[in-house]
């Protein structure tokens, strides 16, 4: 039974590690430090965000950790079926608008070899469930890399400018989406599509059915028949509540090639998850399973899940110039009442606690606060 006395982001920690490892989930732990080369060769994958490395004894450039997924997938063997992994790790990572790096606690799981169909949809459930374990209001946004690809494809835009089409996806706005699919030569019906998408955010159902309507190829029509087992899977598993399809979330082609998705809890401004299914990424490290998951941003869920305390602690005690052995006995006889003590020679600044107790050089505790 989870003890109702420890921090609610501790809490949470032991129930999505019990939600997980009840699916068949198994904890990945990785080093601190991998070698660079992996991380340079793949930093679209993390978004551009800085590195921070140093150089071993051995004369080797190392990055201390800035990711978990590419570990895991480096140190996947070909020949392995499946892999079910959880981790609970944090990352070293410089974020955009910050000239400052920082220290990242994140929980995620992937499902290496896990394909379309029941996978992917275990996969959502999971994510869903984490977003109801952090409590609160919260909604699921989805998309398909592999719609938006084959869109991108028949509309001729070429790679260099389908970063410019993503990222105005991204905000949502539909003026330079549209003008960056016409600066490349798409025509006006493909382009009425994408302005479409660009304002897309429909509960799931309703939004399958869309988005079959704009489907102009074969290729499109497959990622959405995909969605719509996805849809199926999911009203055995829990139910599609709390998901909508929205194509702002879009991400790397060279990397997402499916589902993707990112999760929002009411009272934090930005996502609190996000994940996908990476079989590109799988095929760049010469990996041949199909892969998918999500992380748990617990750094953006610190501040909400921060219970406000009354009390640092519940005794402070005071005492002065009294002997080790003193202080030692009043110190075990408070404790032994179960409470939490702070011994100090000298009130502390800007501490709260319930009590206050000062030793008296006779041994006895006298109190100077009782709340």
């Amino acid at each position: 039974m989870m003890n109702d006395a420890l921090p609610r982001d501790v809490r949470l920690q032991f129930a999505l590690r019990a939600l997980y490892e009840k699916y068949g989930y198994g904890l990945y732990r990785m080093g601190k430090f991998e070698p660079y080369d992996m991380y340079r060769e793949n930093k679209n994958f993390l978004r551009g965000e800085n590195i921070i490395t140093f150089t071993n004894p051995n004369g080797i450039l190392m990055a201390l950790k800035p990711d978990v997924t590419l570990s895991i997938v480096k140190h996947t063997k070909p020949e392995t079926k499946t892999q079910k992994l959880f981790y609970h790790e944090n990352v070293f990572r410089r974020e955009k608008n910050n000239r400052e790096y920082g220290e990242i606690w994140q929980m995620g799981l992937e499902f290496i070899g896990g394909g379309n169909g029941y996978a992917e949809a275990e996969v959502v459930y999971l994510a869903l469930e984490s977003l109801k374990l952090i409590g609160g209001e919260s909604i699921l946004n989805i998309s398909h890399m592999g719609y938006m690809a084959a869109l991108l494809d028949y509309m001729g835009i070429m790679q260099e400018n389908r970063d410019t089409v993503l990222n105005a996806l991204r905000q949502k706005n539909q003026s330079e989406a549209a003008a960056a699919a016409r600066n490349a030569g798409a025509g006006e019906n493909e382009i009425a599509v994408l302005c479409q998408l660009a304002n897309f955010s429909m509960p799931l159902e309703k939004g399958l059915a869309k988005l079959r309507e704009l489907c102009l190829t074969k290729e499109m029509e497959d990622a959405v028949s995909g969605m719509e087992e996805l849809a199926d899977g999911l009203k055995y598993l829990g139910g599609t509540e709390n998901i909508r399809v929205d194509f702002s979330v879009v991400n790397d082609m060279d990397y997402y090639n499916g589902l993707v998705f990112q999760g929002y809890v009411n009272g934090i401004p930005r996502a609190v998850m996000a994940g996908g299914r990476y079989d590109n990424m799988m095929r760049r490290l010469n990996k041949p399973q199909p892969a998918v998951g999500f992380a748990v941003y617990l750094g953006e869920l610190e501040r909400a899940l921060r219970e406000p305390k009354a009390y640092d602690v519940d005794a402070i005690l005071i005492y002065g110039d009294a002997s080790a052995s003193a202080a030692a006995r009043a110190v075990s006889a408070l404790m032994g009442e179960g409470i939490s003590v702070r011994a100090e020679k000298e009130m502390p600044a800007d501490v709260r606690a319930r009590r206050i107790y000062r030793l008296l050089p006779d041994g006895r505790m006298e109190v100077q606060l009782h709340a």
